[in-house]
């Protein structure tokens, strides 16, 4: 019995020491991540410092600090260097966060999660494009509000998305801008109820693809890590009536290596 014992650490030794380089730099630094050594926004030795450690080259270094950005397990700061995550996921919950609370979506999913949010948005008049105008149920070239934002939580890129609201419904009242007046901080649910319309449905498509160059720049992701698409259509009905019309449109993009997504689903009655 002992013999086949030791057999076992000999042959587990021999196959740590076949595993790639960066493979195994990877794995000491992610055990001292779990054991606490590296604490959450602690600075990750560069790969400059790999290389003299480890006495591996420069690619060798990189590649076992991207892996670990492709787990989450670290982020990295341009021109600054890789820190520790906070390895906590935001988690997207549906259908019940669009009716229930005031606050932005974003906002309830950081504070869950015990991360500080930031939102930055830009929103402008435009003109629906074709596809925008048939999701919205409008005709092409009507003007809507169009707000492109970046999430983010713990100063982590947590998502982009671009939304429209269509201006024949918004237009000249207290919501019109999303992000000024009183409602400011409102989430859509308690926007629209301003103005005498109840959030009724909402439809999300979701798609898994790899990022575009550029969303892989402004939300940080690593090489690997993909991205969910929600395309989002919310339905209201106004005030004395039953008629469901859609109130906005959204295409959302999430990083996969740091949502979760939680739908929970009644028996329809």
């Amino acid at each position: 019995m002992g013999r086949e014992t030791r057999v076992g650490r000999n042959v587990d030794s021999a196959e740590q020491s076949k595993r790639p380089a960066y493979i195994r730099i990877a794995s000491d630094l992610r055990e001292q991540i779990k054991s606490g050594t590296l604490r959450p926004n602690d600075p990750v030795p560069s790969a400059a410092t790999l290389c003299q450690q480890y006495d591996v080259s420069m690619i060798t270094a990189k590649s076992a600090l991207n892996l670990l950005r492709t787990e989450g397990l670290v982020y990295a700061k341009t021109g600054k260097g890789t820190y520790v995550a906070e390895n906590r996921r935001m988690t997207r919950t549906a259908p019940h966060r669009y009716f229930e609370g005031r606050e932005r979506t974003y906002v309830q999913e950081a504070e869950r999660a015990g991360l500080k949010p930031e939102a930055r948005h830009q929103s402008t008049v435009t003109p629906a494009t074709d596809a925008v105008a048939q999701r919205l149920e409008i005709t092409a070239g009507q003007q809507v509000m169009t707000t492109e934002y970046r999430i983010f939580a713990g100063e982590r890129p947590m998502s982009k998305s671009v939304s429209w609201e269509p201006l024949s419904i918004t237009g000249d009242t207290i919501i019109e801008h999303p992000h000024q007046g009183e409602h400011a901080n409102s989430g859509l649910n308690a926007r629209f109820a301003a103005i005498g319309w109840t959030i009724e449905q909402v439809e999300e498509n979701l798609i898994v693809r790899p990022p575009t160059p550029e969303e892989a720049e402004e939300l940080a992701i690593p090489e690997g890590v993909h991205v969910l698409e929600v395309h989002q259509t919310v339905r209201a009905t106004q005030e004395g009536t039953d008629n469901l019309v859609p109130v906005e449109a959204a295409v959302i993009v999430f990083p996969t290596d740091r949502y979760q997504f939680t739908y929970l689903m009644d028996r329809p009655r």
